[in-house]
Formats: structure tokens, sequence, C-alpha cells
């Protein structure tokens, strides 16, 4: 049986193909579309995120922004660097300001050892009883000096109406006479000031009049 097929032209005319790879006609598709051209044995992957794009004056300014923050966090470092440095100056200023005070403070009684050590010595040499006392006198009086130099006094509460700002009673005596309610009769620890400031307070005995005891009915 003959397979030839008879073709109709355009023009109305009838041809044949005895050819057999010209029996049949070769069709192909080619899809256009974006996500069919990827090779589906191709790894996927995140897709990549598009930064919209600003006008030209818009990315200046932001650029300018960006310079700014960067040198003001540099200058933000630099004030802190040099902040910890004055700090550590100063720390170091005042220590050594506070070892020439504690130095101008102590020297002074450097000489008042001296003196009780010279006492010691002479009362184991065999000095005079005399001798060992009138050290004495002559070292309280140089110590006594020395905290005078400095601003340091004692402080006068006997025969003086009890304060407490500057006292401290740790006893009572009995008293005769009214006038003496109150007042200091014994010093037990003195007390010292230096300039307006106490230093330490005194110790005292307060006298409490007691009309019964001493005068009975």
């Amino acid at each position: 049986m003959d397979s030839r097929k008879i073709f109709i032209n355009a023009d109305g005319a009838s041809s044949s193909r005895t050819n057999a790879s010209e029996d049949t006609a070769e069709f192909r598709v080619v899809d256009k579309r974006p996500f069919a051209q990827m090779d589906p044995g191709a790894p996927i992957t995140e897709p990549v995120e598009v930064k919209p794009r600003y006008p030209t004056y818009v990315e200046e300014l932001m650029a300018k922004v960006t310079e700014t923050e960067r040198r003001f966090s540099e200058r933000v470092k630099q004030v802190d660097q040099e902040i910890a440095r004055s700090k550590n100056r100063l720390e170091a200023e005042f220590e050594r300001r506070l070892a020439l005070a504690k130095q101008d403070i102590l020297l002074p009684f450097l000489d008042v050892l001296d003196n009780l050590e010279r006492a010691l010595k002479a009362a184991t040499a065999g000095g005079s009883k005399e001798d060992l006392l009138q050290g004495l006198r002559m070292t309280t009086g140089l110590f006594r000096a020395k905290l005078k130099a400095h601003a340091i006094e004692p402080i006068e509460v006997v025969n003086r109406p009890f304060d407490p700002n500057v006292s401290r009673a740790v006893g009572v005596v009995p008293v005769l006479e009214s006038s003496k309610d109150g007042m200091v009769i014994e010093e037990v620890l003195p007390g010292y000031r230096m300039e307006n400031s106490l230093v330490r307070p005194a110790q005292v005995r307060v006298g409490q009049y007691q009309q019964d005891k001493f005068n009975p009915a």
C-alpha cells in the first residue's frame, strides 16, 4: 500500500511526498517564562534582597548621617579615654598629697618618741626617780606643744555644766551643793578638739545633788 500523502498548497495545487522523514512535521514548544528556564536539578537558594534605590540627594544625606554617627562614636571613645586618664591622674595626685600630709603630721611626733626612749634608757641605767619624772614631764609638754601646733587642744570641762556635745558621762558623783548639780566634777579621760571639730569627747563624772542623803530629815 502506498503511504504517499497528498498535500494541498496555498494555491490549490496538490503535491505529494514520499520521504519518510518528511512525513512527520517536528514541533518544539519553548516556554519563555522565567521560572520555567530554571534547571530542575539546581539547588534552591535564598531569594536575593533587592534594595530599593533612593534618589541621589537621599543617598547623599544617608551617607552624611552615617559618617556623622561614625565620628560621634569615635569622639565619645576619645572623651571616655580622656576622663579615665584624668581620673587616674587625680587619684595619683591625691595619694601623693595624702602621703605628704601624713609625713607632716607624724614627723614632729618623732621628737616625742626620742624623749621617751631617752627616759627609758636613763631609768634602765639606774637614774633617779626624780630624773625620770622630769624627763616624763618634759616629754608630756613637748607632746602637747606638737598637738597645739596642729590646732589640737584639750577641752576644758571640769567645773563646767555637762555638755553632751563634747563630753560623755561615765558616772555620777553625789554633791552637797545644789549649784554643782549637773556640773562636771571629775575628768576621767580628756577630750580634744581641732579648731571647731571634735576629735574625741571627754569622759567625765557628773555631779548629782542628793539633799535627802546628806541632809536627812
